[in-house]
């Protein structure tokens, strides 16, 4: 198909030619181009055909009539140039400085925000050690160009993806984008060897850093417990991982006890999450035997995140031993340097469920070699009791033997000598049965007197309180006798009562109408209250 340019009658210059990379990104550079899918050609505005014919042009395009006489009419009207031709211009100029395409290195940032789209809009930016970003240009992905890049990843046994904060070195073309005079690179290839250098050179920086301060060996020298079934696990919450290790721990048929904290095992939020994690259980670290950090397979770019000096110098200085399992057993991370590697999740719980096996299997070895121990100990010990017993009815009987000897000399001796001992105790007892009567009835004489002398003192002190008590009462009686207010009626007074209710003290309690009742001497008097009178008459 030839290169050439046709005016139409739409409106729009219609632009053909075979499929050719680089024309393809010439023609991206006019303004407001569109690919036209009926048709298998690009379309610009017929007021753009300056930018069109002028840029075209040395590139071996062809013009009919119409595109040339439009353009001779446009370029001899214009006053000036248009920011288009302005914009087209400056990207030319760039292009004469940059004829061919070059390779930088940078980190992507941004490119997941686009990465769904055919056209990818992202950034490479440059990064000073503290990580502070020190420049920043406008990357494109077209299409074309990402197929192939992805076709050359997978080729490669897909080692990484392009993602945000990958360190990549990529061949670019400087590029100026007509329509909005934005300075971008265009991305046409990728340097995969690159990446992973720099994914290895981080990582051996961080484990010569951590081995040259002394910590890279601490977690891995820690004794490694008999029984480890007080388990904390640290993965992303649901994932397979979580699943390969529980579904392990369940099916070995040991009373492992496993608590779960969830972390982001993947992204810029790997490092902070799994530290957060890790100072949980530092915080408990008396109440589990060890801790598993585990996550799934994936790119070494996605295991990357935990090449992380922060992450490695958290487990290496870990209390209790730390169990990596990260990734495939041909995945290494800083984490695998400093703690406990095991290749995959499930191995990390093979890794617990072994261990109490063999130390099962130890147990019941030497408790087997125990009894073995004890059996034979117990047939020897039994056949030296039957010695020692033989031995001992021997001796026994040698001793009855003497004994009834013995009895015998005692037997015809004891009438003589019990009756010497009998005569002895009854002279002693008569002693001691006298001294006893003549103590007893000097001891009952005193205390008769004694008694007789307390009986005396009692009687006369009881006399004495019980004349007083008499008059005491007696007073209190005539003193309630003058207070009864039967005395006062006596006298001649009155008790004012209300029909019902009680006593009247103030006149206010008997306003007018009040029906009254008067205890007099000579019995009860019905009275009427006219009302209360103030004490000067009123």
């Amino acid at each position: 198909m030839a290169q050439r340019v046709v005016y139409q009658k739409d409106g729009l210059l219609h632009i053909r030619f075979d499929y050719d990379p680089d024309l393809v990104n010439l023609v991206r550079g006019l303004p407001e181009r569109r690919w036209d899918r009926a048709n298998r050609c690009w379309t610009v505005p017929t007021q753009h055909v300056v930018a069109v014919v002028e840029l075209l042009r040395e590139a071996g395009f062809s013009f009919d009539e119409a595109t040339l006489q439009l353009y001779e009419e446009r370029r001899a009207d214009t006053g000036g140039l248009t920011i288009s031709q302005l914009n087209l211009q400056v990207r030319n100029a760039i292009y004469a400085a940059f004829p061919g395409p070059l390779w930088v290195v940078g980190e992507i940032l941004g490119f997941q925000k686009s990465a769904h789209k055919d056209v990818v809009d992202f950034r490479l930016a440059e990064r000073r050690e503290d990580g502070s970003i020190v420049a920043e240009v406008s990357a494109v992905l077209f299409p074309e160009a990402r197929a192939y890049i992805e076709r050359k990843l997978s080729q490669a046994g897909n080692p990484f993806r392009l993602e945000d904060e990958v360190k990549v070195r990529v061949l670019v073309q400087v590029d100026l984008k007509v329509d909005w005079g934005e300075y971008r690179v265009i991305v046409q290839d990728l340097d995969i060897n690159y990446t992973l250098g720099e994914v290895a050179r981080r990582r051996e920086e961080i484990i010569r850093k951590l081995a040259k301060e002394g910590v890279i060996d601490l977690n891995k020298s820690l004794p490694f417990p008999l029984l480890p079934l007080r388990v904390g696990l640290i993965t992303s919450l649901g994932s397979d991982a979580e699943k390969d290790v529980l579904k392990t721990l369940r099916e070995s048929g040991f009373s492992f006890r496993v608590t779960v904290h969830g972390a982001r095992v993947q992204g810029p939020y790997t490092e902070a999450s799994v530290l957060n994690a890790l100072d949980w259980f530092r915080e408990r670290a008396q109440e589990f035997d060890v801790v598993l950090i585990c996550r799934g397979g994936g790119s070494r770019t996605d295991l990357a995140w935990f090449d992380s000096e922060a992450l490695g110098r958290a487990v290496a200085t870990f209390p209790i031993p730390v169990v990596i399992g990260i990734g495939h057993e041909q995945d290494f991370s800083v984490l695998d340097y400093v703690g406990w590697r095991a290749k995959t999740p499930t191995a990390a719980a093979q890794l617990l469920v072994q261990r109490v096996r063999e130390t099962l299997q130890g147990l019941e070895d030497a408790l087997e070699q125990i009894l073995s121990q004890a059996h034979r100990a117990l047939s020897e010990a039994k056949k030296a009791h039957q010695e020692r017993v033989r031995h001992f009815n021997l001796a026994v009987a040698q001793k009855l033997r003497e004994a009834r000897r013995d009895l015998g000399r005692l037997y015809r001796a004891l009438p003589r000598a019990a009756g010497m001992a009998l005569g002895r105790e009854r002279d002693y007892l008569e002693q001691v049965g006298e001294r006893l009567r003549r103590g007893c009835s000097r001891e009952f004489s005193e205390a008769h007197q004694r008694i007789q002398e307390l009986h005396t003192r009692v009687l006369s002190q009881a006399r004495a309180l019980l004349t007083r008590e008499a008059h005491r009462l007696s007073d209190r009686e005539k003193r309630l006798q003058a207070l009864d207010p039967r005395r006062v009626v006596e006298r001649g007074y009155a008790i004012i009562r209300r029909v019902g209710d009680g006593i009247v003290t103030d006149p206010a309690q008997a306003p007018r109408g009040t029906q009254l009742r008067a205890e007099l001497r000579g019995g009860m008097l019905r009275l009427l209250s006219q009302g209360g009178e103030r004490e000067d008459g009123g």
